[in-house]
């Protein structure tokens, strides 16, 4: 059985380490930090948790999955696959999964998920608890599907697309590359890229740093 490490150190890479001990294709050792070098003996779930740059595992010996909600999530797994890591996609038994969808590597699909047919899943990207993914979908890179949101047919998500729990996105629609959807809200015309938007008719917000604490990893 491969050995599994996890990126993160917060409550998501917790859940992302029950999805993979469900799944029981691959052995969890640890988790991986890379905000701050962990004190000696540091545990995150009873698991060892270590500092990126001193890892006890070569990129031969084990498998990764990032478990971060938030941006970051971009930037540490590029750091870990510029040293040599391949990354696993982590799929929770009771997801629903097309056998004509494509999920990439390092995705992290959760209880309740079901993606249907001809969607294509970009590498690194979280599908939280039963989100639907209708079908001909085309999500990005590390984008992040909240817990039951519904994204209609022919949907497409650019690379970091964020949406919230709960959003509805109709069919046909693109959400360009780093924008986000509240929660809750109810997406009826494209959305530009880098935009906030909130409500139902969707509407873009124009002010503030938003929610931020909605992608934080913690």
């Amino acid at each position: 059985m491969n050995r599994l490490l996890i990126l993160g150190s917060g409550t998501f890479a917790l859940e992302t380490l029950d999805i993979a001990e469900l799944a029981g294709e691959l052995e969890p050792v640890g988790f991986v930090n890379s905000l701050e070098r962990p004190p000696r003996g540091a545990q995150h779930g009873g698991l060892p948790l270590y500092w990126a740059d001193a890892l006890p595992f070569g990129p031969g010996e084990c498998l990764l999955v990032a478990g971060i909600v938030s941006p970051l999530r971009h930037a540490f797994v590029a750091q870990m696959e510029a040293r040599g890591y391949r990354f696993v996609t982590v799929r929770h038994p009771a997801a629903t999964i097309s056998p004509r969808a494509v999920l990439a590597a390092g995705c992290v699909v959760n209880a309740g998920v079901v993606v249907s047919s001809f969607s294509v899943i970009g590498p690194h990207t979280i599908l939280n608890r039963g989100c639907l993914i209708g079908h001909h979908n085309r999500i990005g890179a590390c984008c992040t599907v909240g817990p039951g949101a519904n994204l209609a047919g022919g949907v497409e998500l650019g690379a970091g697309v964020f949406v919230g729990v709960g959003a509805v996105v109709s069919d046909h629609l693109c959400i360009g590359a780093g924008a986000t959807v509240a929660a809750g809200a109810v997406v009826t015309k494209p959305v530009a890229a880098g935009s906030f938007v909130v409500g139902a008719p969707a509407r873009a917000l124009r002010s503030g740093a938003l929610l931020e604490a909605q992608h934080d990893e913690r």
